[in-house]
């Protein structure tokens, strides 16, 4: 087990850019396809990667900066902190769940992919400590490390089938290459909300013709509708918001025009290295596993390229604040992982279809059950967080969680505990 340990701690400290090509030209050599393509699909996949996080970290640290200075014009103060992803992953990290939780649920992964009742295989490894933290909250909570296990695997196969049901229209919206899956836990475990969010409208005569997007507002508004000038003009008002400077808005209006201009480009250098490996894959499931569909699943992140994702992370964030302060039974203060949100909001564009009208609706309810799932959490969280993660806590801080932590399947799992008796 230490070197199950000992190993998952290497790739974690080289990181999903380094890691993760390395995995796809291995990947690419079992199924089928010869080195030197494979190694291109790899270190292209790499390359479009390492770009993605790098305007991702530009965009979201100008973000962090206008949450806050929001955050301070509205005089919020809560009683629970978002500490940010961070301390999930090192709380999954340190915790002696690890090593057979990856066992687990990469072993369970295959097996059901085996027996055919899931299509995805999950390689995204740096991702796992979301599943895995569920688990230390549950352990935590029950005082027994065997039910934080299962639950771990529990999450793992809902994480997997939810990436499998809604694959296609995140392939039909051109978010991610066909055969490639999202199994990212707090991200995916909102999809089924902004599906239902996207139904309800559907039924409402009127309204649910209501529609608005990029393209729409390109053609209707000419200059002041292309993706860079809506990026500016949004960024400049977040500035305004945020209370910045004159220099510090114009600086926030650029750094939101960039992203948005930007952030395709780089997503188009990632889909290039991903189409050949998920092409392949489906070529040797064909070949060899009787026709047997096989997905890659992949970190949320390669699917926020959509100039639509961008528009509404950057519309959800002073949305987000006023909720906290409006919300009835919330007690958290939106904080770290406010500049994650172009993350947190990706299905609501999926799966509204590009309808951003129904998109800023979904991604408002969103991020409501975000931050009262995330208050939910908070007690069992901050018990965990001083058990395994001490120095990542803000000195003077109560209670902790995070935006993260408020995806639904830590708050299902920590329910059924309660409601089934076994809390320690």
């Amino acid at each position: 087990m230490n070197v199950i340990v000992s190993i998952f701690s290497e790739i974690s400290n080289l990181g999903a850019t380094i890691t993760m090509p390395i995995i796809f030209t291995i990947l690419g050599l079992i199924v089928g396809m010869k080195f030197w393509p494979a190694f291109k699909s790899g270190l292209l996949y790499g390359i479009g990667f390492a770009g993605l996080w790098l305007v991702l970290d530009y965009f979201m640290a100008s973000l962090a900066d206008a949450a806050a200075g929001i955050s301070a014009n509205l005089g919020l103060s809560l009683d629970v902190i978002d500490a940010g992803w961070m301390l999930g992953s090192a709380m999954a990290f340190g915790s002696t769940l690890l090593p057979l939780a990856i066992v687990g649920i990469l072993g369970v992964n295959i097996l059901l992919i085996l027996v055919g009742f899931v299509k995805t295989l999950n390689i995204d490894l740096w991702n796992y400590w979301i599943m895995i933290t569920g688990g230390v909250l549950v352990q935590k909570f029950t005082g027994s490390y065997w039910i934080g296990l299962a639950a771990i695997i529990v999450s793992s196969v809902v994480v997997t089938k939810l990436a499998d049901v809604f694959a296609k229209p995140a392939w039909d919206g051109g978010f991610i290459p066909e055969g490639i899956t999202l199994p990212h836990q707090d991200t995916i475990a909102m999809a089924p909300v902004y599906f239902g969010v996207n139904w309800v409208i559907g039924k409402i005569p009127k309204v649910r013709d209501w529609n608005f997007n990029t393209n729409k507002l390109s053609s209707k508004l000419g200059v002041f509708g292309e993706p860079a000038v809506m990026g500016l003009l949004l960024g400049l008002l977040l500035g305004i918001c945020a209370g910045f400077s004159v220099p510090e808005i114009l600086s926030m209006g650029m750094v939101c025009a960039a992203t948005m201009v930007l952030m395709p480009k780089v997503c188009s250098v990632l889909m290039e290295g991903l189409a050949p490996i998920a092409e392949a894959t489906q070529e040797m499931a064909s070949r060899k596993l009787k026709g047997r569909e096989i997905r890659i699943g992949m970190d949320a992140a390669i699917g926020v390229g959509n100039p639509d994702v961008l528009l509404l992370s950057i519309l959800i964030i002073p949305i987000m604040l006023v909720l906290s302060a409006a919300m009835p039974h919330n007690r958290m203060l939106p904080f770290a992982d406010l500049s994650s949100m172009t993350l947190y909001i990706l299905w609501a564009v999926i799966a509204c279809r590009g309808n951003m009208f129904r998109a800023l609706i979904a991604g408002t309810i969103g991020a409501a059950l975000y931050l009262l799932c995330g208050t939910y959490v908070a007690n069992v969280y901050t018990d965990a967080a001083a058990a395994l993660a001490p120095d990542m806590i803000p000195e003077g801080t109560m209670l902790v969680s995070s935006i993260s932590a408020g995806n639904p399947i830590y708050t299902v799992l920590l329910f059924l505990c309660k409601i089934l008796g076994l809390g320690a």
